[in-house]
């Protein structure tokens, strides 16, 4: 009896179709049906029972809120339901599937595997990576090897961590990386190889119920002479959430700096990441003054996911950095 794998679309260039095969950037994301990519990988019936359910068919860029949400209690009822059901496989557009496996990572409390995958040519190109990228994240979700790590994502044959993986080119099939700490495992002829899986994992947001309307955050881009008056303009309009993308290791200008001190009214959550793509951000001796944390070596996106999961589960400054202390946002 084959294992069973449920296996979720919210679309991207994994299901995109172009007019040409020679089309590599011009193409409709999200074109095709879950059913249409299980059926050009008639290998993956060798491997696996499929439930089969569409959660969104967009671009990755168009994601809400809503589908995560949707995604989530999918997930969690799925997993809750069926002990037979062995993994959870998602194809997603590559822009922002880092965030949504890090944001499954924080949520989704089950050893059994849940990993995500996308492509970087569209279905109807020439050489498309994406039914080799669908094959091989099925490998991994039926593998015994692959529970206990956490979610994951696998693209050209690599097998990486939510917390660390970031897609780090705009072209090419090799465009996912985890800086820093590089891929978990790979897979080959030989199938799938990751090391031994843990059997306790932190789950910071194990259980919490995802809202309706979520928090607004809003991520700072640190640059030369930065515009100060976004910072003033974002305070005014009530964000409940800000990460600056400082520079160097996520330093802040002075006048980013200011701007944070002149401010009259209550600071809302604010992490400090880098926008060098690698490297961790350290705590700072005016941290506590300004109202910042920092975010380890969580990338702005990634940071701002944990903030408003923060913000849904009620956390306070106090709170959250007591979060960032027990579950260290490191490489390692």
């Amino acid at each position: 009896m084959l294992p069973s794998v449920l296996l979720l679309s919210t679309g991207g260039t994994i299901a995109g179709r172009g007019d040409a095969s020679t089309r590599l950037n011009s193409y409709a994301a999200g074109a095709l049906s879950t059913e249409e990519l299980l059926a050009a990988v008639p290998e993956l019936h060798q491997l696996a029972s499929f439930q089969v359910e569409a959660i969104a068919n967009v671009d990755s860029a168009d994601l809400q809120f809503g589908h995560w949400n949707q995604l989530v209690l999918r997930i969690r009822a799925a997993f809750a339901a069926d002990p037979h059901l062995v993994g959870v496989v998602i194809t997603h557009g590559t822009n922002t599937l880092e965030e949504t496996a890090w944001l499954l990572d924080l949520l989704i409390d089950d050893p059994r595997p849940v990993v995500l995958v996308g492509a970087m040519r569209p279905a109807t190109a020439l050489s498309a990576d994406g039914p080799l990228n669908l094959f091989q994240a099925v490998q991994v979700a039926v593998s015994l090897k692959a529970r206990g790590l956490g979610v994951l994502v696998v693209m050209d044959g690599e097998i990486h961590s939510a917390r660390v993986v970031s897609k780090v080119a705009t072209q090419g099939v090799g465009a996912f990386a985890s800086p820093g700490a590089g891929p978990l495992g790979w897979l080959d002829d030989a199938g799938v190889h990751l090391p031994s899986a843990r059997t306790q994992r932190e789950i910071p947001f194990a259980g919490l119920q995802l809202p309706e309307l979520w928090p607004e955050v809003a991520i700072l881009h640190g640059c030369v002479n930065p515009p100060a008056a976004l910072i003033q303009a974002l305070l005014m309009a009530g964000v409940e959430g800000l990460v600056f993308t400082g520079t160097g290791a996520g330093q802040l200008s002075a006048l980013e700096r200011r701007a944070l001190e002149a401010w009259s009214g209550s600071l809302p959550l604010m992490l400090r990441s880098n926008r060098c793509g690698a490297g961790p951000v350290h705590g700072h001796a005016d941290d506590h003054q300004l109202g910042l944390l920092p975010a380890g070596t969580l990338n702005p996106q990634k940071a701002r996911v944990l903030l408003l999961l923060a913000l849904i589960a009620g956390l306070d400054r106090s709170g959250l950095q007591r979060l960032l202390q027990a579950t260290p946002m490191t490489v390692g």
